[in-house]
């Protein structure tokens, strides 16, 4: 009997409730205050760390609380309270309205331990004598002046050696753990799953569109814990809590008022917390970031974030199916960071954020890929599809190219999810895997080859080009043309080159990963001498060497046309060429080698042909010098696209046809 009151005056049915000590009766009622009591006592904090910010630095504009103060029942001469803070000569803070703060504080904290008394919770008298003796260390302040370093000291959650080792926010935190055990204990009603007690009938069509989205994608959890949820109607405002995971710091609480809804999410990763917004963007959802707190409390990370997103719905139906939408996006927040670190070795930090989008977007998610192994399972399939081991460091995408890693964790992302909903068995999943990589990875000698033939259309640009070069090196205005076409040569041979790196960067993830680089090395030989030539022959026009000591050399340049074409059409059809491929394509390949080779000789004859005229003319030294290495250039690019050829024509014989 004669019980102090707390935070406010009791209704009469309270008091005489209170006084037959039925407090069974009254527990509800407590709870339900206690709850409002937390969100209050949050905003005060965030009201006194706001204006501790502003009077140390007053050119920051204060972050605006009042809609949020409201809501919790703080009254409007809160509003500005924090603009009008500032710092005095002696450290104290000065704010409008602290003597009425601290009195709030301590009534909301003495509200949040009523319950907890009530239900005789194992927690409540720890958490009563802790509260105690916080509320001695707080000392009045009469003229609004709070004493310096007591702010930090109430709202302070990490222990420092040099403070005590409770705090009044510590308390806080405790004892919402503790109350939100209770409001589980005292669900009394499963509806659609969520467990509710004290709804109102309005609130269950709220309840079940919400519940609607979970089921709808809860099996993409497979057997983790997660995503219980539990609804109460409090003041004006039905509230909805879901678990979400085990991570201490992960939360999501919805209030729904009216036509609003606002979600509060706290979460440890900031990545997560942008990736979660990033499901609402097809939606009116406005975001506002309520800061970053750091407790030594939680199992896991100490610091975490909370952010609050607002929807204003334009009816009922829209409420009720953003609520949908909102429970089906809240399995792809599990284990996500998981996930995304799993990728690490596959995928740019980029195209892993985006991967793990495209899940949630498509209701695939992430869970199957590591409930089948996750990173394992993916370096298992690498293992069984690529002989050749990448390298220490080297990521899946600097082998397979980023579009196909790319598209290739899209496909175990769905087959894993599917695979695993559907019953069959998980060999047969890693077995699909395995050959799906095994698949991309064969595809590479065409894609070599592809990129092998823009080599080779190069060489036959640079072959012809000399060829007219040499033709029209004693017409009228030909000096600007040979300076045109060495140019040209030049920007040419720059791109032969970016190719030749390419292919030897995705020649990596092959089999015999030098072949491919040589392969292009004897080619771009072809290139470097006919680049070569074309800058000897600017200086034809000066010389004027007669016509018929170039008639050998024009013999020569126009095999070297006939042989570049004919390279133009072996990669082309050996990009054809697969064990079991067409007949057609595997004896196009061969006659084209045939017929470069057959070339080979016949430069060979030609190039004797410009020595032995060479020999015997009465040209001048520089000449002679000229024509002879111009000759030089021309043979050594048909030596190498023979080189070339024999090569191809080897790798495919004894790797491509064999594999």
């Amino acid at each position: 009997m004669g019980r102090a009151q707390t935070a406010g005056t009791m209704p009469a049915k309270s008091v005489i409730l209170d006084e037959l000590r039925e407090p069974a009766l009254l527990l509800p009622q407590r709870l339900e205050r206690a709850l409002a009591s937390n969100d209050r006592v949050k905003l005060v904090f965030s009201l006194l760390q706001s204006a501790e910010q502003h009077a140390d630095h007053p050119e920051e504009t204060p972050q605006n609380l009042a809609a949020e103060q409201r809501a919790a029942g703080l009254d409007a001469d809160f509003d500005e309270a924090a603009a009008r803070s500032r710092r005095e000569p002696d450290g104290a803070l000065y704010l409008p309205g602290a003597t009425r703060l601290r009195e709030l504080l301590l009534g909301d904290v003495r509200a949040m331990l009523e319950p907890l008394a009530l239900a005789h919770t194992a927690e409540a008298e720890e958490l009563a004598q802790r509260a105690q003796a916080l509320e001695r260390g707080v000392p009045e302040f009469p003229t609004d002046h709070i004493p310096p370093g007591l702010t930090d000291a109430l709202t302070r959650i990490a222990h420092r050696p040099d403070s005590p080792a409770d705090s009044v926010h510590r308390l806080v935190m405790d004892t919402h753990r503790a109350l939100n055990a209770l409001q589980e204990s005292l669900a009394v009603e499963s509806l659609e799953g969520a467990r509710v007690w004290r709804i109102e009938e309005p609130d269950r069509a709220l309840v079940r569109a919400f519940m609607l989205g979970v089921h709808q994608t809860a099996a993409l959890k497979f057997d983790h814990p997660g995503l219980a949820t539990t609804a109460t109607h409090t003041g004006a405002r039905l509230v909805i809590q879901n678990d979400i995971g085990t991570t201490d710091a992960h939360v999501l609480v919805v209030h729904v008022e009216g036509l609003t809804a606002s979600l509060t999410y706290t979460d440890v990763h900031a990545q997560r917390i942008a990736f979660f917004k990033s499901l609402f963007t097809a939606l009116a959802v406005h975001w506002s970031d309520a800061g970053t707190y750091r407790s030594e409390q939680l199992r896991e990370e100490p610091e975490y974030r909370l952010s609050i997103g607002r929807f204003e719905a334009q009816d009922r139906g829209a409420l009720e199916r953003y609520l949908t939408f909102l429970g089906s996006r809240i399995v792809f927040l599990i284990d996500w960071n998981r996930a995304r670190k799993q990728l690490r070795p596959f995928a740019r930090k980029e195209d892993a954020l985006r991967l793990l989008k495209w899940a949630a977007d498509e209701n695939v998610g992430h869970r199957g890929f590591l409930q089948l192994g996750g990173e394992r399972l993916v370096n298992e399939a690498i293992e069984f599809a690529q002989p050749t081991p990448l390298r220490a460091g080297e990521s899946l995408h600097e082998t397979l190219g980023d579009e196909a890693t790319n598209e290739y964790l899209q496909f175990v992302f769905r087959e894993t999810t599917t695979g695993l909903l559907q019953g069959r068995s998980e060999r047969f999943i890693r077995d699909e895997i395995k050959a799906e990589l095994a698949r991309r990875f064969r595809s590479v000698h065409a894609s070599l080859l592809a990129i092998a033939l823009g080599h080779a259309e190069r060489v036959f640009d640079l072959a012809y080009a000399v060829r007219d070069g040499l033709l029209a090196y004693a017409e009228p205005g030909a000096a600007p043309l040979l300076e045109r076409t060495a140019r040209r040569a030049r920007t040419w041979e720059q791109e032969s080159d970016a190719i030749v790196s390419r292919v030897r960067a995705l020649a990596r993830r092959t089999s015999n990963p030098a072949v491919y680089g040589e392969i292009l090395h004897d080619a771009d030989e072809a290139a470097d001498g006919l680049e070569e030539a074309a800058f000897l022959m600017t200086h034809l026009s000066r010389l004027a060497p007669p016509a018929k000591l170039m008639e050998p050399l024009q013999t020569l340049a126009e095999l070297l046309v006939a042989g570049a074409q004919e390279g133009v059409k072996m990669f082309e059809a050996a990009s054809h060429v697969t064990r079991g491929g067409e007949r057609e394509d595997l004896q196009d390949f061969f006659a084209a080698v045939d017929r470069i080779i057959a070339i080979e000789h016949r430069t060979d004859t030609a190039e004797r042909a410009v020595t032995s005229t060479l020999l015997w003319s009465e040209a001048d030294a520089r000449t002679l010098h000229l024509l002879a290495r111009l000759t030089q250039s021309l043979e050594g690019a048909a030596d190498g696209l023979a080189l070339g050829a024999l090569k191809l024509r080897d790798h495919l014989l004894n790797e491509v046809m064999r594999s």
